[in-house]
């Protein structure tokens, strides 16, 4: 009857470990797989602000090139107001 026993405690001991592995992978695999997703989001948001630092340079671009276009015409018109100054003397 003694074998009998140390049977069962030796069994339930052996379900009691394994049932603890079990949980430690479950619980190792649940952290890798939230942590895989918190990463992708963080790469979502920042591919999002690379997209909107690109729209915003594009268009800085633009407002340069047109302020450019905008000073050289201003240096024509003041070059050309100079000459008819300079011819009314």
């Amino acid at each position: 009857m003694e074998d009998t026993d140390w049977t069962g405690v030796i069994f339930g001991m052996g379900v009691l470990t394994l049932g603890t592995i079990i949980l430690i992978v479950v619980l190792i695999v649940a952290e890798r797989f939230y942590r895989a997703r918190s990463q992708r989001h963080e790469l979502e948001m920042l591919t999002d602000l690379v997209r909107k630092y690109e729209a915003t340079a594009s268009s800085s671009a633009r407002s340069q090139e047109a302020t450019a276009s905008d000073l050289a015409d201003v240096r024509t018109r003041l070059t050309a107001i100079e000459r008819l100054l300079r011819e009314v003397e």
